[in-house]
This record gives C-alpha cells, structure tokens and sequence, in this order.
C-alpha cells in the first residue's frame, strides 16, 4: 500500500463518516467525553453536531473524527475478549504505571500478522522489556490461535477486532496526560509535548490495514509516535522493519533504555505478569493458602555462608506430585552484602510476593507464614520446577538490589516436617522484628509511611502505616517503611506528613488526606486510620485478618486467614474477603494485621478492644499472654474469657447466649451502628 495516497485517501472517508453522524453518543465510565477531542479543543462532545464543531476545531484531525466515529456507532464497546473503550478506573492504574515508571513505554500492535510464530515473539519480547502492549485488529486472533495470552493482566490488551480500534490508544496518552501531566483540556500543545515526552510509545503496524486504518496510525506521528512497518506500507513516514527487529528499532526510536536480566528458567519473567491469577482449574499444585504449612523467611547471613546462586530443594518436586496437589513450602532467602544491615530483612523479604508473580506460571499472595503460592499445570509441562522458584528470587534480588546484596542462596523445603521444624525458628524471627516497633507511639513520630505494594492487585488501596498501626499484611512495621525509603526513596514506601488533627479519636489527619487521595488516583478522600464505621483504611487482599461489626452483638467479630469454618457472621473469611478486598471502603469492615490488635489505636474510635467478641481459637492462643497483658493494662484482666471463639460459639444466637451468660462489655456500650 502506497502511504502518499492510502493517507488522504483514508481522510477523506474519516470527513465523510463524520458528515454522516447523527444523534449522542458518550463513552463510559470517563470523565473526559470524548478524550481526544476533549483534550485537543476542550470541547465535550455528546452530540453529533458537537463532534464536528471539534473536528473542525481540531484541524480535521484523523483522530477526532476516528474516535468520535467509533463513539457514536457503538460508543466504543467490544464484546469479550476485547477491552474495547478503557474506563477512567482501569486506565488510572495502568496510567499510574506508566508515571511511576514500572512500565516503560506503549506499544500498538495493529493489522493481521502473517506470522503467527513472529507476532507471539514480538509481543514476548514487548513483556519481557517492561512496556504495556495494546492490540488492534486481527492481531489479537492471531495471537490468541497460537496460544498467547491476552488481557490487561498480561499487559497486552486487546482493544477490538478491527484496526480503527487503534484510536483508544490516542485517548488513553489524551487521558494520562489529563490525569497525570497537568495537562489542560484544549491545550493541544502541552499535550502534544507530554505525549512526546513523557508516553514514550511506537506503533508496530502488520499488513491488512484499511485507508482509514492507515490515516489514523499515521496520525498518531506528531504526538511522537513513530510507526514501525512489519510489511505492506511504503512511500510515506513509516519506518519499514522486519518483525525480529520492531521491538529494539521503536525503543531506540522513543529512547527507551531498559536493562533486562535473563533468567534461566523455563517460564518468561517480567513485570508483565504481576498483576495475572492462576485459578484453581489452572493449578498444577499449590503451596499453603491453609492447605499446608508455608512460610518465606529472608535472613542476612556473612559472605562466607553465603553460596551466590546456590539453589537447594529439600522434599517432593512439582512434577512428582498429582495435578491438584497441595504441598507444604519453606522458602528461606539467605543474603550477604557489605551494605547490607540486619533492620532491612523485613523489608527485602516482602520482595518475594513481587518477584514470585514475575513469573508467568507462579502466583504469590500474602506473607510471612501465611503464604499462598500456586505452579499453574501450563507452567509445570514447559518444566517449571520448585527450584526455578528459587532461581527466580536469586536472579531477581541480584539484579534489584545490586548496591546492597553481593551474594544470595535459596533454600526450598516442601517435606512437611521439615517445614514445621524450621516455621519455628522463623516465628521466633518474626517476634523479634514485631518488638522493635514496641513501645513508639503515634504521636511521637512526625512522619507516617505509605505502602502502595499491592496496588498490582487492588490498584487504588493505600496502606497507611503508623508506630501504631503496622501494615494490614503484618510483614511492615513503621520502622521497616522508614528503612525501605532509605533503600528505596522512589518506592512503595513513601513518608507520609500527617497535617492537622482533623479528630484525634478517629485518627483523622489533614495530610494524611491529602496523601491517600493523591495515591488513590482520586478514588478514596478521607480515611480514619483508628476506626472501622467512618472512611475505615482500604484494603487489598493480603490482610491478616478481617474486622467486622456484628450489630446483633453491638461487638465485632474478627476471622483470621487461617480459619476455615463458620463465623457467627454467618460469612467464612473467603466471603469476607471478598467483601472489603481490592482497594473498597467499606465501613464496619476492615482488613487488619493481628498484632494492630495489641494496640491502643486498635478501634478507638468505637470503644477499642472492648467491642471483640469473637476470634478464632487459634489466634486467641497465638495472641495469649500478650494480649492479656494489654487487658489487664486496660483494666479488663477478665476479657480474655469473655471473648467467644468456635469452641464455644459458632452461630448468631450461640454468641449472643455466650456474651450475655458471661456479661460482656460491648451489650453496655454505645451503640456501634
């Protein structure tokens, strides 16, 4: 196809399509209208008059007219697996990515490869090197027919079936620029410098495109987007390459330095990856989650204990054990380096969920010794093993933290009492870490600490931490943020100023506001960081524990992971969960670690730990004399046996029975609804 004629040619049929619109249209789920137009002439189309006032406001840009065609025959949907129109909800976390620099750059793969084999490189390649991929016409069947997997997950998102779908690219970098830049609707040239700035994206176009098609890619060339031609397109712009070579040619073009580690097993790595689930139905075999013991624990050891790269696995491997199985799993990290000090163990260790998700085929959740990892059978038949966990977290930790770790080994158990003899010494480690942060108090530190780890899985959740308050996983206390800004000052540890008291007995504060509204992406304004029934804290999926109000009690029940039965609540954790995680607010429930549950600020709001009325026996005795010491601190040395447990109460009416029988303090208190 000839570029000098395909390009007016295709123009002029966007100018005739646009004479023909009638009626509104809107995308959903935005608060920009029609984002191209919106940002190019700060026009909101909604009417098919208003879409040509902006076209021709915008200078007939191809892109206006595109997307306003897409928009008002059929508003930008497209049916399963195809994305279509991105809301604002799922672009803010991809945009936020882009920002923060986990993802590199943006590329648009458009057309119908005539090689399958070269497209699924091209894309491989795409996720291997940090850039979040967009699909647009038959590329995506093409893909999907050999195998790859497509879906925001996987950072390669399919837009839609035909090439004029291309044009989401165009208002995704209007948006981002919007909602990230501080770019003005209607001013073009800050947009158009922000795009070439800060998106950093190439378009790789394979054959089969139509006039159109090619006037809207073409279009994309002055917001700074070069287009690579795999095949097909000459006489214009266009850069013509061969497939092997798109990915490299459009990062030099775009400048996009990345330095990429290889690792060594049979599963690619990569940050594309993060944000995917193994389900049940796709599990080789899995590894804790309350089927087996597991823990991970990263230890700081002298260099000449320290073997680099060693591997070690000591039980049963993957591929010795039934689909579907369950085995128990250590994992033990052990670390040298100059630089290296014993107060950031804690804070490396909560690496592993990162690096573990890295791999296409393992999934990581949780921490310490409550851990959930999965092999998915795909995985597991390319010949994953256990030990390529292991060189997965060695190759990682290596190339992350080159200033601060010379040497690291990994040990593997999955021999059942091997894990729970050596779960032992690591609880003991876990204690002492929990002490260090013993005895500070809220109003003694000047500053608090963010966690946004999770934001991978739950992309507006915000995790305040506070010498009072440790993170909802329990793998962070205040002073381990404070060490991981040290190490890290970009990272997801970021100081916090906590302003004015809005209310000190709800633990209200001005910057803390201002900070969560910031990291959530505008999603979450206020948060109380003392108490569950007013803009409680967010949550993701990693808490320890779920905190929630039982009216007929005037009490809550907390349900820790590890329990599997009945509540009183009528709810298991699993449903739980479900109900507070991914980043919601949802007053009168709340994810907490369980050592928040020792503290002072534990629910202050509403009366503290005098509204528990039922846990789990197993946390009971896992908190035992700790948390009778805070009792008989409080004056309460008798509330220990006043708090129901499964033993002896698992229904509503069992409870209710109990706590009145031994005259619990929550029936006197206000009321807590």
């Amino acid at each position: 196809m000839d570029l000098g004629t395909a390009v007016p040619q295709g123009n002029e049929r966007l100018e005739r399509e646009m004479d023909g619109l009638e009626g509104e249209a809107a995308y959903a789920e935005t608060a920009y209208a029609l984002p191209v137009s919106y940002a190019l002439t700060g026009l909101r189309v909604a009417t098919a008059d208003g879409a040509r006032k902006a076209y021709l406001a915008s200078g007939k840009n191809p892109l206006v007219a595109a997307e306003c065609v897409r928009a008002f025959v059929g508003g930008g949907v497209e049916e399963a697996p195809y994305t279509g129109f991105l809301g604002d909800t799922e672009l803010r976390r991809l945009g936020y990515s882009l920002v923060d620099g986990s993802i590199l750059g943006l590329a648009l793969l458009v057309g119908t490869p005539e090689n399958a084999d070269a497209a699924a490189a091209v894309c491989r390649e795409l996720q291997e090197t940090y850039m979040l991929t967009f699909l647009a016409g038959g590329v995506t069947e093409v893909l999907t027919a050999a195998g790859v997997k497509v879906g925001p997950g996987y950072r390669l998102i399919p837009l839609g079936p035909g090439g004029m779908a291309a044009v989401h690219v165009a208002d995704v970098l209007a948006r981002v620029a919007m909602m990230f830049g501080g770019v003005q609707a209607g001013d073009a040239g800050r947009l158009l410098a922000y795009a070439r700035e800060r998106a950093k994206a190439f378009v790789v176009a394979f054959p089969g495109l139509s006039e159109e098609e090619v006037a809207v890619l073409d279009a994309l060339r002055p917001l700074g987007v070069p287009v690579l031609s795999v095949g097909g397109y000459e006489g214009g712009e266009w850069v013509p390459v061969g497939a092997d070579e798109a990915v490299g040619r459009g990062r030099d073009l775009r400048e996009i330095r990345v330095k990429v580690t290889a690792i060594p097993i049979p599963m690619a790595c990569s940050p594309a990856f993060e944000g995917k689930s193994i389900r049940k139905e796709e599990m080789h075999v899995e590894f804790g989650g309350g089927r087996t013991p597991a823990f991970e624990l990263l230890r700081m050891r002298p260099a000449a204990e320290v073997e680099d790269g060693k591997v070690t696995v000591t039980g049963p491997e993957a591929d010795a054990v039934a689909e579907g199985s369950a085995l128990p799993l250590a994992i033990i990290v052990d670390v040298a380096g100059k630089r290296m000090k014993k107060e950031y163990e804690p804070v490396l260790e909560r690496r592993v969920h990162t690096f573990l998700n890295y791999g296409e085929g393992s999934w990581h959740v949780a921490q310490r010794d409550l851990i959930w990892v999965r092999l998915s059978k795909e995985a597991v038949a390319k010949g994953v093993r256990v030990r390529h966990l292991g060189t997965l977290l060695a190759g990682r930790f290596r190339a992350d933290f080159p200033d601060l770790i010379d040497a690291v080994a990994v040990t593997l158990i999955t021999d059942g009492d091997a894990v729970r003899a050596a779960r032992t010494g690591a609880e003991e480690v876990y204690r002492q870490r929990d002490e260090r942060i013993a005895g500070m108090k809220d109003e003694d530190a000047a500053l608090f600490y963010s966690c946004t780890l999770c934001q991978t899985f739950a992309p507006n959740h915000v995790c305040v931490i506070t010498p009072e308050r440790p993170a909802l996983c329990g793998a962070i206390t205040w002073l381990d943020a404070q060490i991981a800004h040290e190490i890290a000052p970009a990272g997801a540890n970021q100081p916090v100023e906590k302003g004015e008291v809005v209310d000190d007995l709800t633990g209200e504060f001005a910057g803390v506001n201002r900070f969560v509204k910031k990291a959530s992406h505008g999603t979450v304004e206020r948060v109380c960081l003392y108490g569950m029934m007013e803009y409680p804290m967010t949550a993701c999926g990693c808490f320890e524990a779920v905190a929630a109000v039982l009216p007929e009690t005037n009490g809550v029940v907390i349900v820790t992971r590890e329990y599997r039965g009945e509540t009183p609540l009528g709810m298991t954790f699993s449903t739980l969960a479900g109900t507070i995680g991914g980043g919601a607010q949802t007053p009168g429930f709340l994810g907490i670690s369980r050592n928040y549950i020792l503290s002072d600020r534990f629910l202050r709001a509403e009366g503290g730990i005098a509204r528990v009325v039922w846990m789990p026996s197993q946390l009971k005795e896992e908190l035992g004399e700790r948390l009778r010491g805070v009792l008989a601190a409080r004056g309460m040395p008798d509330l220990f046996e006043r708090i129901a447990d499964e033993r002896t109460a698992t229904t509503l009416e069992d409870l209710v029975a109990f706590l009145e029988t031994h005259g619990h303090p929550a029936l006197e208190m206000d009321p807590i609804i």
